[in-house]
């Protein structure tokens, strides 16, 4: 099945296809506390969802295990990214500040 979006600009018709982020798989809650905590995910996804509750978050995103520092990717609490992960991928999440949280993980299959 493929999905495509359809446009009318200036009286023309154009069909795109367009990819999708996939189906929802594994869920994982990954609590960011003071110290990193690595993750391994699913070996053959490819990509995930992501949501920072509770806290801002910071992560790192690796084929082998990671540790994240203050320094690694962040995501602000409430905020939610689609990413592309390598095969065999680990992620490690510590909290940006003093306030620890949750980061909501979805693998995407």
């Amino acid at each position: 099945m493929s999905a495509t979006t359809t446009t009318i600009k200036n009286g023309a018709f154009s069909a795109q296809a367009t990819e999708p982020l996939g189906q929802p798989g594994v869920a994982r809650q990954l609590s960011a506390g003071a110290a990193s905590a690595n993750t391994a995910l699913t070996a053959t996804v490819t990509r995930i969802s992501m949501r920072a509750v509770g806290a801002d978050i910071r992560y790192k995103i690796g084929a082998t295990s990671q540790t994240a520092t203050a320094t690694s990717h962040f995501i602000a609490n409430g905020e939610r990214l689609d990413v592309a992960v390598p095969l065999d991928a680990n992620i490690a999440v510590i909290r940006n500040a003093t306030t620890s949280g949750t980061l909501e993980v979805t693998e995407l299959i």
